[in-house]
């Protein structure tokens, strides 16, 4: 990966890109709708284009002290596919019990690090529904020392949301209303998406070509004091470049550029084409904006990062694979409830193959 990080001094008023949800302003090229996550009073839960399902504990508002954090997955196989992942404690023995109503229903070993827990397949669905049709979650350690507790309030709707999309509500595979029948699971569609890899080159912009751009760009306005902008090679003749675009407390916010190079080595630089953007400069602008953005060379992926606020326990992400032409969406998550989770669920991903 080649980097070019040119610093100056620029005036001018900051303005801090505010966080937006996923599909607050797609783009129109292509039919890409992320899934939307969906709140049942302590629990989150969503599930992406292919189908794949994702629940997470939410902080009660009343107290959120000695809480555990649950997350449940669920892949869209016709039978199981589930795990459930307990975190959020830390003991020094190495098995569990986990307690629905005073209940001993799950027992087991703690992961090495002493700090997670993992059921799955027949386990993970048995423990599931005895959550759904209980009212207390508790986590005690072989010693006997409770290590903390979970709501179980919302969590029986976010299952049957997860059954109801995956297409197994009234059959053997449900967690909740499971009948007889054989599940039915919905067919799902994940895209692939083939990239020529990239052939790095020491081919860059110079600091005056940035300079000039960054003049230029509507971003002007909101640059201020030093700032940085950073130009990566997509091969022999084109560059990515992230220009700073305004920062706030938590977020650093950036507009993506393309450069090309022609034979007399004269940089021309235009706005990046994305499939889908949740975010841009302004309803007019075709400027995409990236916050916190981070490019890999290796993988040629470009990421953004937007949190709702510090601690990172809400907000939306994006990660972009480089086609040769455009950006194209691989993976979105998001979490629009800003209470104590830091797992984020996946709204929407694509598979990559990249060729030579």
């Amino acid at each position: 990966m080649f980097r070019k990080i040119i610093a100056g001094v620029f005036l001018a008023m900051s303005v801090a890109v505010a966080f937006s949800g996923i599909g607050a302003a797609a783009a129109a090229v292509s039919q890409i709708i992320p899934a939307k996550v969906m709140t049942f009073k302590d629990w989150a839960v969503g599930c992406d284009n292919g189908l794949s399902c994702e629940a997470v504990t939410l902080n009660p508002k009343s107290s959120a002290e000695n809480t555990l954090s649950l997350a449940m997955n669920r892949t869209p196989v016709r039978n199981g596919g589930l795990s459930i992942n307990v975190s959020g404690f830390a003991t020094g023995t190495d098995r569990y019990r986990i307690l629905i109503d005073k209940r001993v229903i799950d027992t087991g070993a703690v992961g090495p690090d002493k700090e997670t827990i993992i059921v799955t397949g027949a386990d993970a669905v048995k423990l599931a529904r005895a959550m759904a049709k209980g009212w207390a979650f508790s986590l005690i350690d072989g010693n006997g020392q409770n290590l903390g507790r979970a709501s179980l309030a919302g969590v029986s709707a976010t299952l049957r949301y997860m059954d109801t999309t995956q297409g197994r509500l009234g059959s053997r595979g449900a967690i909740v209303a499971n009948a007889r029948r054989p599940a039915r699971v919905k067919k799902s569609f994940v895209p692939m998406i083939a990239a020529r890899r990239i052939a790095p080159s020491e081919q860059l912009p110079e600091a005056p070509a940035l300079v000039a751009l960054s003049e230029s760009s509507p971003c002007a306005k909101e640059r201020f004091g030093a700032t940085e902008d950073a130009a990566y090679s997509l091969g022999p003749t084109q560059s990515l470049v992230l220009l700073n675009c305004g920062s706030g407390a938590y977020n650093f916010s950036v507009g993506a550029y393309i450069g090309n190079r022609d034979l007399a080595g004269k940089w021309t630089f235009a706005p990046a084409t994305f499939d889908y953007t949740p975010n841009r400069l302004n309803e007019k602008s075709d400027l995409a904006l990236l916050v916190n953005a981070d490019w890999n060379g290796a993988t040629q992926t470009l990421s953004s990062y937007a949190k709702g606020r510090g601690i990172g326990d809400c907000g939306s992400s994006e990660q972009y694979v480089w086609d040769g032409s455009m950006f194209r969406l691989i993976q979105a998550t998001q979490m629009d409830e800003c209470r104590g989770s830091l797992d984020w669920i996946t709204v929407w991903r694509a598979e990559v193959s990249l060729t030579s």
